[in-house]
């Protein structure tokens, strides 16, 4: 039976999930609400990236950085002072911290909602979603056989569950191959050789966590390009007219990949002359960068991704400093390794994982014997390889488009989904970093909590 209040379902209490139901509840609809959060994970708030762990990795972002809200920047760093009154707006905090915050703030939204706003979290996992009729309900089916229906449905379920990569389809079932980086038994205290797969910020959170718990482990890393990411600068990067001069450079005319390396460069000498450096180039164009995104032709968005991608990636997403000179000492003892080149294949060897890999812009093919593999590779492609049951069931039925460039869903306005006939979805959004595919920059804190605000007020609005 359809309940009498507006029903909103929001899939995944991430930060996504998590901010989205905050704002919603701070700033309900008019009607009388029903908002359903359904989490399959033992706490709300923590997802893949705010987990507490022996390790406790740190925000690759300064606390003054990393507010949920964008009205209110420093909202973290007072809640982290709360906690401890030495830790600052400019320090590098752990990332269960974060996950603490995330929680306080849902308790207190939910604390302060008004009466005709029911609040519910849902521990289980989505499945299958169903449209009713053109325009919904969607009856959302969920573990042990449990249904809601919902008027609206968010889809904050971050990136799709990683996958194995091609090269790994003969190692799959092997106890030393590991697909998903951050399940438990990761890092293996035994393990006296490793290689990981990618060069990334994921790569450096499993190095350094390994060679923590391992002070014996020899660690290599591969990736096409062998690029580690920079590191984190404390400053916060306002220039206003190092934006506005990207902008213009940028402005007329269609956006191609190699135009865009050209303004870059000449925004970055530009203002070295003028005393900044290649970090407020990095601010502004990561500002511009969905409406020049937008402007690109698919053939200069692959363009883009295949030759400019990985360098963006290494200059935009920044390692914190005191993880990045972790890595330094490793690389300087000798037990960090990086390599730039491709898998070829991995074979069982007794137990072990024989590598055959051949380095960049060479023809030999070099063999590598370890004990545990890890694929640090990222998101890249897993929605067209994805096996989640929800995901599949989405693209199967038609009710969601994967970007052919595998970015993530094809949106329109606040996320909308575009069903396979080309037409967006009047109550079923997504929210998460899959919006790269239509915004490129999606995937940060500074975006995602923009998107979530703007999203909840569009529900707020919708008429049921």
């Amino acid at each position: 039976m359809r309940s009498p209040l507006r029903t909103i379902a929001i899939i995944g209490g991430g930060f996504c999930g998590t901010v989205l139901a905050a704002n919603l509840l701070r700033r309900p609809p008019t009607q009388p609400s029903r908002i359903v959060l359904i989490e399959r994970g033992e706490q709300l708030g923590r997802g893949v990236a705010y987990q507490a762990t022996a390790q406790r990795p740190l925000l690759n972002v300064p606390a003054g950085r990393m507010s949920a809200d964008a009205q209110d920047p420093l909202q973290f760093a007072r809640f982290a002072q709360r906690r401890d009154p030495a830790l600052g707006a400019q320090q590098f905090l752990p990332r269960e911290l974060y996950g603490d915050y995330l929680q306080q703030l849902l308790r207190e939204a939910a604390q302060a909602r008004p009466p005709e706003v029911v609040f519910e979290c849902v521990r289980g996992e989505a499945n299958a979603l169903h449209r009713i009729d053109s325009h919904g309900p969607y009856l959302i089916g969920l573990s042990e056989g449990r249904q809601l229906l919902a008027d609206d449905v968010v889809l904050a379920c971050g990136d799709p569950p990683p996958v194995d990569s091609p090269w790994a389809s003969g190692i799959a079932q092997h106890p030393s191959y590991i697909c998903d980086p951050h399940q438990p038994s990761a890092l293996g205290a035994d393990c006296k050789r490793m290689l990981l797969i990618g060069t990334a910020l994921t790569m450096a959170d499993v190095a350094v966590a390994a060679a923590a718990q391992n002070p014996h482990v020899e660690l290599h890393a591969l990736s096409r390009h062998g690029l580690l990411p920079a590191v984190q600068s404390t400053s916060v990067s306002q220039s206003i007219d190092a934006l506005a001069d990207f902008r213009t450079r940028l402005a007329d005319g269609v956006i191609g990949a190699r135009r865009l390396l050209r303004a870059f460069r000449a925004q970055t000498c530009d203002l070295q002359r003028r005393g900044g450096d290649w970090l407020d180039a990095v601010s502004a164009a990561r500002v511009a960068a969905p409406e020049l995104w937008q402007r690109m032709p698919a053939a200069e968005r692959h363009r883009f991704l295949r030759h400019l991608r990985v360098h963006w990636d290494v200059h935009r997403h920044r390692l914190a400093p005191a993880t990045g000179a972790q890595l330094a000492r490793l690389q300087q003892a000798g037990r960090l390794r990086i390599h730039a080149g491709h898998v070829r294949s991995i074979d069982d060897a007794d137990g072990s994982l024989r590598v055959r890999w051949r380095p960049r812009g060479a023809s030999l093919v070099r063999e590598l014997t370890v004990d545990r593999v890890i694929d640090c590779s990222g998101s890249a492609r897993r929605l067209g390889r994805t096996q989640d049951p929800l995901l599949t069931a989405l693209m199967g039925t038609g009710l969601a488009v994967a970007d052919p460039l595998g970015l993530g869903w094809l949106t329109g306005e606040h996320g909308a989904l575009i069903d396979r006939d080309g037409r967006a979805a009047r109550h079923l959004y997504y929210l998460g970093p899959m919006l790269r595919a239509d915004h490129w920059e999606a995937t940060a804190v500074g975006e995602l909590r923009v998107h979530a605000q703007q999203l909840a007020a569009a529900l707020a609005q919708v008429a049921a």
